[in-house]
């Protein structure tokens, strides 16, 4: 689907420069706050890696508000990570989870699809880009029964809605704006599930 892709850390017992930059570009985090954690976590975890228990307690322990809401999105984030099924996450790939968990606005989702969807990181989405987006909708099964053509047509139907065409580009201010002034499902698709949507291939 095109997403960016994080690599995988296992249980070094350092970070390259490499793997710091890429931590950076979705987390925000300082290259010293990434390296805290990272010792953080192999203290916690020396094999490198988290099971789901770990992960649920871990989230449990940051949010005083912890409820089966929180439990079900944990398990589904958890699921979404754990790519070959093996009980277990690693560093990179639960410190993004954190961050798909943290609480949402529209502001905070617009980014987190920018993040992860901006392939050519010119801080726009062209149709190509978001048609990604909604592939990833499709594969999550966020969407029911689509036709083969969905993500192609939806997206033109997005960029039709911004007074835009095909080949023109959204920014996040037209994003945002076309959330609050058309609130048609497909933005609504978009922003309210980039946690979702944004996962690793």
């Amino acid at each position: 689907m095109g997403n960016r892709i994080v690599t995988k850390f296992g249980k070094s017992k350092s970070l390259t420069d490499e793997e710091i930059t890429e931590i950076q570009k979705i987390s925000k985090l300082s290259a010293e706050e990434i390296n805290e954690r990272h010792k953080q976590f192999l203290g916690l975890h020396p094999s490198g890696k988290m099971t789901k228990e770990e992960f649920i307690h871990m989230f449990n322990l940051l949010n005083f508000n912890f409820d089966v809401n929180d439990q079900v999105a944990c398990e589904k984030t958890f699921a979404t990570f754990d790519k070959n099924r093996s009980g277990t996450i690693e560093f990179d790939e639960f410190l993004v989870a954190m961050l798909f968990l943290r609480p949402n606005t529209v502001e905070s989702n617009v980014d987190l699809l920018f993040q992860w969807f901006d392939i050519s990181g010119d801080g726009c989405l062209d149709h190509k880009e978001v048609a990604g987006i909604f592939e990833s909708c499709v594969a999550l099964g966020l969407v029911k029964n689509a036709d083969p053509d969905y993500a192609e047509k939806t997206a033109s139907e997005v960029f039709a809605t911004l007074g835009l065409s095909d080949v023109d580009k959204i920014n996040k201010e037209q994003l945002i704006r076309g959330y609050f002034c058309h609130e048609i499902d497909e933005i609504m698709l978009l922003i309210e599930n980039s946690a979702s949507a944004a996962q690793i291939n």
